[in-house]
């Protein structure tokens, strides 16, 4: 029989012991399949390189890479409209107890600052009215009425506003 060496004490043991005789240390069995292991292991790690590798994107003459980055907007990037400064005065008044009358006195915006005025009553879109003095209009309804000042920098305002109209 093959003899082989106990790593603990030097002494002469049969190979197919599993604890040595002399110092009573139980001697590891080599696994037969390890070095399969290993070259399976290292087979593995090779394929999963050379598949990032092949699915990355390239990087030499005739390759174009998307250089642009996604950008989050910022408070400084985008900013919000400024609130304009000017002042629309409309006067508002019921016709009969189903529609209202509203008319635009004055205006303290320059002309092309104000591309709309929109009207509201009881939360329901009712029309437009006209941007300039003098405008008026007749809109279906009563109660709350909302006039809404949609400005050509993409602000809005709100320039008239009635709970019991």
């Amino acid at each position: 029989m093959a003899q082989k060496t106990c790593p603990h004490c030097g002494a002469s043991i049969d190979s197919s012991r599993a604890v040595c005789p002399n110092c009573r240390v139980v001697l590891k069995k080599k696994n037969p399949m390890t070095p399969y292991l290993a070259i399976a292991g290292l087979a593995v790690i090779v394929i999963v390189i050379v598949a990032f590798v092949l699915t990355s994107p390239a990087s030499g003459p005739g390759t174009t890479i998307d250089t642009r980055a996604a950008i989050s907007p910022t408070s400084a990037a985008v900013a919000a409209p400024t609130q304009p400064t000017c002042t629309i005065a409309i006067s508002g008044s019921k016709v009969s107890s189903s529609s209202l009358r509203l008319q635009v006195m004055t205006s303290t915006c320059s002309a092309g600052d104000v591309t709309e005025l929109r009207v509201s009553v009881n939360g329901v879109q009712a029309g437009t009215l006209g941007t300039g003095a003098g405008a008026s209009g007749t809109f279906a309804g009563s109660g709350s009425v909302i006039v809404t000042a949609k400005f050509a920098s993409g602000a809005e305002k709100i320039m008239f506003q009635n709970a019991a109209l």
